[in-house]
């Protein structure tokens, strides 16, 4: 079932006040998601391949796959796969620590920060698009919201 305003009538909202929230997240989710996808796609990379270079990049310094696997929404083993995909095409690189061979330390290579960083720039040129139209004030009070709903999440997360 697609969810539309239109077919919502005013008691169902006054019942389920989430529901247009959630639904105005899920279509923002799905602008930005097929956005990046099609950015991504340009240079034969998913959106998790890329999603993992942007990762690397915005840590500027090395990480493991499992410090990757906490940022991302990938399981473990997916992210192995990645990263041997990315390491094969010479975006990422590996390094193992000499202090324990066991851990092995992931970093972009040059043409990885190369390639994500150029991809970032069609992105944000895109996002920019998306959001004519919107003073610094909207912006400002809708990251406040987005913040404290996920603050929200890691409470709800940490009960748990």
């Amino acid at each position: 079932m697609t969810y539309s305003r239109s077919q919502d009538s005013p008691d169902r909202r006054a019942e389920f006040p989430q529901t247009d929230l959630r639904g105005s997240i899920d279509g923002l989710l799905n602008a930005f998601y097929q956005g990046t996808s099609k950015e991504a796609a340009r240079y034969d990379l998913t959106t998790h391949e890329f999603n993992l270079l942007s990762a690397c990049l915005k840590r500027k310094e090395e990480c493991t796959a499992t410090e990757l696997a906490r940022v991302l929404p990938v399981d473990a083993s997916r992210i192995s796969r990645i990263v041997t995909i990315l390491v094969d095409r010479g975006l990422l690189k590996r390094r193992r620590l000499p202090s324990d061979r066991r851990v092995v330390m992931l970093s972009l290579s040059e043409e990885g920060v190369e390639l994500t960083t150029r991809i970032l720039r069609r992105i944000n040129r895109n996002s920019a698009r998306l959001m004519e139209g919107i003073d610094e004030d909207e912006i400002h009070i809708f990251t406040s919201v987005v913040s404290r709903i996920v603050t929200n999440h890691d409470a709800i997360q940490n009960s748990e």
